[in-house]
């Protein structure tokens, strides 16, 4: 008797964990987040401010790569680290929830965010040449 109970219970509590694992796969998972933005203004000038420091910083890393300051490898480091800060500045701006005349500003600024990624890019490719060139 107390096997068959037992036998019961765990057949319960299979289908159970069964039922709530179907319901969790069955639910949509194509939610997106919104940051609802309360001063657009304010939230832009945030954002070139924190990509300023970043630009102005990877100049000067830039100049000391070519001047023989650090290596390279150093360079693409940081490099990458800034790109990657780059892309979060994107997200952050796809994902603002801002009133409609501030939709143009924020979508050129992250048109402009997007070219100096390619920048940063092309940085990298051309410390990656000098890697190589040093290497032989």
């Amino acid at each position: 008797m107390k096997q068959k109970r037992g036998i019961i219970i765990t057949g319960i509590i299979l289908a159970a964990i069964t039922a709530g694992s179907f319901t969790i796969w069955m639910m949509p998972q194509a939610t997106q987040t919104k940051f609802v933005v309360t001063d657009a203004a304010e939230n832009l000038d945030g954002i070139i401010e924190q990509q300023k420091t970043i630009s102005d910083t990877m100049s000067e890393e830039y100049s000391r790569m070519l001047e023989g300051q650090i290596t390279p490898e150093n360079y693409i480091a940081i490099a990458q680290i800034s790109s990657s800060q780059v892309n979060s500045f994107i997200i952050s701006i796809v994902q603002s929830d801002v009133p409609e005349q501030w939709k143009e500003s924020y979508s050129a600024y992250m048109d402009s965010l997007r070219e100096y990624n390619a920048y940063l890019q092309e940085t990298i490719v051309i410390a990656n040449k000098l890697k190589g060139e040093l290497g032989s």
